[in-house]
């Protein structure tokens, strides 16, 4: 049973973070203690509740990432092992399993979200000129820049197919409207390169599109095909966005501190290309007027030695607790999201265990290593 074509949900909902409703949760004071988990044993266990899902997700997914022509079944072969450890897959089943059992259409809704989510990887890769993804080469070194941006349109185009397969057209409007939004949220962070003035709330929107919107569609969804109000639908869509938040947030804090071996990915590369994220952001929010000001100067005329110095001073500030802090202070508002989804209900086992791996998730997300 699904949640009736009347639902006052729009799946053009945009999600966005309330900035200024998040200021007070974010604090630079949280310890900045990066090894309280191993990220990718923290998931595996929060999802042992869905293991058979997940199975059938893996077997239904090979069997849609499939090709006629044997250079391009090739290549989504190879595309399928990058995809790393299926965070949105495994949000639209816990939030499904919080509302009753999983169906169908949400191993169907879990395989659009991540079709879409590949296909931004695989086209990120590209802009950023990164080289590995998951310990592998990247697509566009394997082979070449235009099977790349290609096989990254395949995904895309195959995802909404499938999102509209059922009988409804919301999971169609919905998943389109949050890629969409992370194709803007892409477009803008581009325009911010080398805009070393760039807010903290401006930069905190262009994550809420660029990463928050697929999970907060990936949750709603997931809710959604087990027929959940509509009213709960949005407030698990939040918690999905502040999760995506936080997550990149802390992969901005990975791209500075982090160690590439178990990230199994290029870092390093957000500064490189000018690309101001929340260190730096933070960084020249600390300076007095006068020196930002000389640093701007500095920047035009010789940006290289102005990044050295940049470099220099992020050393000696609390750049990192900051970054750390703001990651884990989304988290929680993310968890307070989800208590308010489930609130009222009288939980059997099935809707606890969905519920505390949702919550471990957010705990890991700002706690791993890559």
């Amino acid at each position: 049973m699904k949640s009736p074509e009347t639902s006052t949900l729009s799946p053009f909902h945009s999600g966005r973070v309330t900035l200024d409703g998040m200021s007070t949760s974010i604090s630079p004071s949280i310890p900045a203690d990066v090894n309280e988990l191993k990220y990718r044993e923290a998931f595996a266990k929060a999802c042992r509740c869905i293991g058979p899902q997940l199975q059938s997700f893996e077997d239904e997914l090979s069997r849609q990432l499939v090709s006629d022509n044997p250079q391009i079944d090739r290549v989504l072969k190879y595309v399928a092992r990058l995809g790393g450890k299926r965070l949105r897959p495994a949000l639209t089943f816990l939030t499904a399993e919080l509302f009753g059992p999983s169906t169908d259409e949400t191993t169907r809704l879990a395989i659009v979200v991540e079709l879409v989510h590949t296909a931004t990887l695989v086209h990120d890769d590209v802009l950023d000129s990164s080289g590995l993804r998951r310990h592998q080469p990247t697509v566009h070194v394997r082979w070449d820049v235009p099977t790349s941006i290609l096989i990254g349109d395949w995904l895309f185009t195959h995802a909404y197919g499938l999102a509209n397969a059922g009988e409804s057209t919301l999971p169609g409007r919905w998943i389109s409207a949050a890629a969409k939004r992370v194709c803007e949220g892409e477009i803008r962070q581009n325009q911010t390169i080398g805009n070393w003035e760039l807010s903290q709330e401006e930069y905190f929107d262009v994550l809420a599109c660029k990463t928050g919107a697929l999970c907060g569609a990936s949750c709603a969804m997931g809710a959604w095909s087990t027929a959940a109000p509509a009213w709960r639908c949005d407030a698990l869509q939040s918690f999905g966005n502040k999760l995506g938040l936080a997550f990149q947030i802390f992969d901005d804090w990975l791209d500075v501190w982090g160690d590439q071996a178990p990230s199994g990915k290029t870092l390093g590369t957000d500064f490189a290309h000018d690309k101001p994220t929340l260190p730096w952001i933070y960084l020249l929010g600390t300076l007095n007027p006068a020196d930002r000001q000389t640093w701007f100067e500095r920047y035009n005329s010789d940006p290289q030695n102005a990044k050295a110095d940049l470099q220099a001073m992020l050393k000696q500030s609390d750049a990192s607790g900051y970054t750390l802090g703001c990651a884990k202070g989304f988290a929680q508002s993310a968890c307070e999201d989800l208590r308010k989804a489930i609130s009222g209900f009288d939980l059997s086992e099935r809707q606890t265990q969905a519920l505390r791996a949702l919550e471990e998730i957010a705990k890991a997300s700002v706690s791993r290593a890559g």
